[in-house]
């Protein structure tokens, strides 16, 4: 019989790895913590964050995309946003605005939610358990909060998990198509 004491028990959602990387073993524990400054901090690796919004950078989000692409197989949903605030030189013509945008975007979306920086004006927003209706109240939240800051009309793609859907790729080239759709008519939502 194995016996633990209180301090033995470690109740982080996080495990070190040989290397020193801290790898979350439990998802669902991850939480936004407020800072001494009261604003969002997070708690990953720099290296997976955007140094321009404080979002997940790309590495970030095709991690844990890759991951939860399998959960849509097992029936649970998975909605994918694309959106595009306009401008592909946002980083270099106004960094201050990107961070905003970042804030914006985290005020508005679930904890549940993962939101990344792809660059050239464009994020990704995955949504564990929504389904189409309930991606369209998180795109207006988000065109509510981003709308009035953008710099060009925003364009919204989105596109839900569909079991034909064999590869990952698929989703977000379904969300692609909505995006473009959308930016063609000038901005708003498009749906895959």
């Amino acid at each position: 019989m194995v016996v633990a004491n209180r301090q033995s028990l470690s109740l982080s959602p996080y495990r070190e790895a040989e290397c020193g990387l801290r790898i979350c073993t439990n998802i669902e524990d991850l939480r936004w913590e407020q800072d001494d400054a009261g604003q969002r901090a997070h708690d990953w690796s720099p290296g997976l964050t955007d140094q321009h919004t404080g979002l997940a950078n790309r590495l970030h989000f095709e991690l844990v995309y890759s991951y939860l692409f399998g959960a849509g197989d097992r029936g649970i949903a998975l909605t994918t946003l694309l959106v595009s605030v306009g401008s592909s030189e946002l980083e270099t013509e106004n960094p201050n605005l990107l961070r905003e945008i970042g804030e914006k975007f985290l005020d508005c979306i679930r904890t549940a939610d993962l939101v990344g920086h792809l660059g050239h004006g464009r994020f990704v927003v995955l949504l564990l358990g929504s389904n189409l209706q309930g991606a369209r109240i998180a795109a207006d939240r988000i065109e509510s909060a981003l709308g009035p800051i953008s710099p060009a009309p925003l364009s919204i793609g989105l596109a839900s998990f569909q079991p034909e859907m064999k590869e990952s790729a698929a989703l977000l080239e379904a969300a692609d198509r909505a995006l473009r759709g959308a930016e063609a008519a000038g901005g708003g939502l498009g749906f895959a």
